[in-house]
């Protein structure tokens, strides 16, 4: 074998080690949302919150928390292809600002309502599993409490979101994706690394 066979089979290796681990980095960070939008589907059911709880036990917060990123950083797009938003508010996170500045027009609703249900269904399991999942580096009694109290503003946010796009109420929608958002960012703003 000569040194340039060598080189050329070192650095194959490289490549493809640094693919693998670039891969199962990725589908760590997305391996959340197949299960929670699982759960998303059945946010109306009896049996959702204990749904939650049992898939809590399989669940990571790390992975539950980036599914609000934007899809293109493996979190949960606005509707199920990309393109109905803008590329940068195609996440949860991306797009309650926009949501709660500008609210949702009669015209947009035709094309956004049912998108806007399904997000706001994700994030209610998002709160669900997250109630059983908190910052172990924050596991004092204070901020397990502060944790619950933000997951159950964001739930009441995501509900008047999904309440008010479903009765055709675009007034409120801007007053409920505001909440939305606050609670996020007041969540941030502790717990956030």
């Amino acid at each position: 074998m000569n040194v340039r066979t060598l080189i050329v089979g070192g650095l194959a290796l490289a490549l493809g080690l640094t693919t693998s681990a670039l891969a199962l980095a990725l589908q760590g960070k997305k391996g959340s949302l197949e299960p929670l939008d699982a759960l998303a589907k059945k946010a109306q059911d009896a049996t959702f919150a204990e749904e939650c709880k049992k898939a809590a036990d399989s669940l990571e917060l790390d992975p539950v928390m980036h599914s609000f990123k934007p899809r293109a950083k493996g979190g949960f797009g606005i509707g199920m292809k990309a393109g109905l938003v803008p590329a940068n508010q195609d996440g949860i996170e991306a797009y309650l600002p926009t949501l709660s500045k500008k609210g949702l027009s009669a015209a947009d609703a035709g094309k956004l309502a049912d998108p806007i249900i399904a997000m706001c269904n994700r994030v209610l399991a998002i709160a669900e599993v997250s109630d059983h999942l908190w910052p172990e580096s924050k596991e004092s009694s204070k901020s397990k409490k502060k944790w619950l109290d933000l997951n159950e503003i964001m739930k009441v946010g995501a509900k008047d979101l999904s309440e008010a796009v479903s009765t055709k109420n675009y007034a409120g929608v801007k007053k409920a994706a505001s909440k939305l958002n606050s609670s996020c960012t007041d969540c941030h703003s502790v717990f956030r690394d």
